[in-house]
């Protein structure tokens, strides 16, 4: 932030949506679930089991970027803030979800899998996708297009944005810190009572706490006066994810995420160079593309192993080929689907005198070059 209050982007935190998307994408990829890793090359990756809880990163990210752009001291126009917020998410949304759904019928009416009216794949969980209701519960989300709960559990984290602004103290930082203790409570009684830890927990039962986390470590941040911090706690921050991945405690690794995220709010962190290098901002940038497509080449590939036995026994020319196109989907999805469908709607919004802030021509959920304002989340 400048002297004069106005809010910018901060590159760091951009890179670091990357690394948070690709890592949900790598627990999709090589955990042996029932039928086995999707992409298997016969061994155990600990840091890729516990990929889901890069859905956590981004849920205190996009907490602490909200409160960045929105809780500067100036009341919060909320009729432009979830203008704002639904124009940044729902284009993309309401694509992949038209491309789950096309996915899903052919399995039912092609290839004659009986998957309409199992788990979630009903018509009322469908309905609920479309007008983001999905995870507003306390429960495990899957079904047509399964990423996407965790945009409707941003979506209600937009929805209540003033209340958790007003439950996180702005003028007593020694308060704000101490309330820490609260969300970071809940997420270990959570995962005391689960028996898979936070994987399976979804909807509400994460957002919650750790949105609100994103919140106080802004308002902790911000009665710092955004001042230089210690240039190890990056670092530090990494040990302590590295630790609660190799004890098994997800708790843990999310207060790790936490530590990550304040100190990467600083320029002069040590990790920050790396995570602001231009290449993996630009991933930042079209990390909620990234992380919403992650299914469709999935399937792409699932259909080339089955044409192809080379294929099917290298689990290297998979990964990079696998890899190869999530990256140009998102880029394009980025490019001719998000970016357009923002506009489109922010235009919409503003002829019904609906006027969201501008937003960067590539929002992302960071904070960095003092004129662009900022996405957030896993959903954005």
């Amino acid at each position: 932030m400048n002297q004069d209050g106005n809010v910018g982007q901060i590159d760091q935190l951009t890179g670091l949506r990357a690394f948070l998307a690709l890592w949900v994408v790598t627990r999709h990829l090589f955990h042996p679930f029932e039928n086995g890793a999707f992409i298997d090359f016969g061994t155990r990756f600990a840091l890729f089991d516990k990929g889901y809880l890069g859905v956590d990163g981004f849920f205190i990210l996009s907490g602490f970027i909200l409160a960045y752009n929105y809780a500067n001291d100036r009341p919060i126009d909320y009729r432009a803030f979830i203008g704002a917020r639904f124009a940044r998410v729902y284009p993309v949304h309401f694509v992949t979800l038209l491309g789950a759904i096309a996915l899903v019928f052919m399995k039912q009416f092609v290839l004659h899998k009986h998957i309409i009216g199992t788990e979630q794949n009903t018509y009322p969980a469908l309905a609920a996708n479309v007008v983001l209701l999905n995870a507003w519960s306390f429960k495990f989300v899957t079904g047509w297009n399964d990423v996407a709960w965790s945009v409707s559990a941003e979506w209600f984290a937009y929805v209540f944005f003033p209340l958790f602004v007003a439950l996180a103290p702005a003028r007593n930082r020694l308060l704000a810190g101490v309330l820490l203790i609260v969300p970071a409570g809940a997420l270990a009684i959570l995962e005391w009572r689960s028996a898979n830890a936070l994987s399976l927990p979804g909807g509400l039962a994460r957002l919650i706490p750790e949105f609100y986390a994103g919140v106080l470590l802004f308002r902790l941040r911000r009665g710092w006066q955004f001042a230089t911090l210690p240039r190890v706690l990056g670092l530090a921050a990494v040990g302590i994810i590295a630790l609660g991945i190799v004890v098994q405690r997800d708790t843990l690794t999310v207060i790790g995420l936490g530590f990550l995220i304040f100190a990467l709010s600083s320029d002069a962190d040590l990790v920050a160079p790396l995570m602001a290098f231009r290449p993996v901002v630009y991933l930042g940038e079209i990390s909620y593309c990234l992380y919403m497509v992650q299914r469709f080449p999935m399937e792409g590939l699932s259909l080339a192993r089955k044409a192809s036995a080379a294929l099917a026994a290298s689990p290297s020319i998979q990964l990079v080929a696998l890899l190869a196109t999530l990256f140009l989907v998102s880029h394009w999805t980025h490019r001719f689907i998000e970016l357009p469908g923002r506009m489109w709607l922010r235009r919409l919004l503003a002829a019904q005198h609906v006027q969201p802030p501008a937003e960067a021509s590539h929002a992302s959920s960071s904070v960095g070059g003092v004129v662009r304002k900022q996405g957030e989340g896993a959903a954005g």
